[in-house]
């Protein structure tokens, strides 16, 4: 039970049919040249037969992605603290040792990663998910490990060396069965203004016989992280989403988000589908969102903050009919 408080600890248990966990590590170099995306994670079929390892590579500048797959036995991990190996490669909150090879590219390196950020872990709000942690058999469950945090070290990637020291990085996971049939999702921690860093999901959430729309979103700021959730009743605009632009905006009691992204070009990646890494989606880690944080008064609205986070991660997947509005 204590991993529910956890949340970047391995939670689906080992060999769970038709079940997933992923972990996605995001990191762009100090001149921004380079963006890069390595995420780890295990795939549960049916039985041992059909599932498998595995470390997907995405080269965010050259829209270009690889997935290496190992074995199921190669996958192991710490019962104490947050650490994965698959192979010789191993992952945790303080950074990763990479070594991957096949015919169709290499991975080789070490980075370390220092003063990470986390959504805030609270008794009955064990993380991201917040008290939907304990809802019971739900499709899919995110967890925001680190909203910013510094790079150090480098990797060879397919025989070109880049040095990440005084990069910024990003960290998120999710686990469960399968991914929603419809979501957005973005990501940036690329401000001018340093140590701001903004993430936001809407998806389509089944439930019971129906669906709902759900909001996960956080924004780092002046060191504090602000929530707006459907479980903290923030209400949402119907997103426009257009071949070049995503907008919304969302809203708590006390403060607005104003948001309109700028698409770009992106690669496929792997996706689960009933524990199987058999779905395809398209990632940009190129893209850049425009954030307007307001302070709302009684009659008025004070603007905080405005910027453009670049280098951002943006995916736009599914029947975008399914995400409507929030009400509260």
């Amino acid at each position: 039970m204590r991993r529910i408080w956890k949340p970047e600890m391995p939670q689906v248990k080992f060999g769970k049919a038709h079940h997933f966990e992923g972990w996605y590590y995001k990191m762009v170099d100090s001149a921004e040249q380079n963006a890069l995306a390595l995420i780890p994670g295990v795939s549960f079929g049916a039985n041992r037969d059909d599932s498998h390892t595995f470390v997907q590579v995405l080269d965010g500048r050259n829209a270009r992605s690889h997935y290496y797959k190992f074995a199921v036995d190669e996958f192991s991990s710490s019962s104490k603290d947050f650490e994965i190996a698959i192979g010789s490669n191993k992952f945790a909150l303080e950074g990763i040792v990479i070594s991957v090879e096949d015919d169709g590219g290499s991975v080789q390196g070490e980075l370390s990663f220092g003063n990470p950020i986390p959504w805030p872990v609270r008794r009955l709000s064990p993380g991201a998910m917040g008290p939907f942690r304990f809802i019971p058999r739900m499709q899919c469950l995110h967890g925001i490990l680190s909203f910013d945090h510094e790079v150090q070290g480098s990797l060879t990637i397919d025989g070109r060396e880049i040095d990440f020291s005084n990069g910024r990085g990003y960290i998120e996971k999710d686990w469960g069965r399968e991914f929603p049939s419809s979501w957005i999702w973005m990501q940036s921690n690329h401000f001018d203004e340093k140590r701001v860093s903004f993430t936001a999901s809407i998806a389509s959430i089944p439930f019971a016989r129906g669906s709902f729309t759900g909001l996960l979103a956080g924004l780092l700021f002046n060191g504090e992280i602000y929530r707006f959730t459907t479980y903290t009743r923030a209400k949402l605009s119907t997103p426009e989403v257009s071949d070049d632009r995503v907008a919304f905006t969302i809203k708590s009691s006390r403060h607005l988000i104003e948001v309109d992204a700028e698409r770009a070009h992106g690669a496929s990646l792997r996706s689960p589908v009933g524990g199987l890494m058999t779905g395809r989606i398209l990632e940009s880690l190129d893209s850049s969102i425009h954030l307007r944080f307001y302070d709302l008064k009684k009659t008025t609205k004070e603007l905080l903050f405005e910027g453009v986070g670049r280098n951002a991660g943006l995916e736009v997947v599914g029947d975008l009919e399914e995400l409507g509005a929030i009400e509260v």
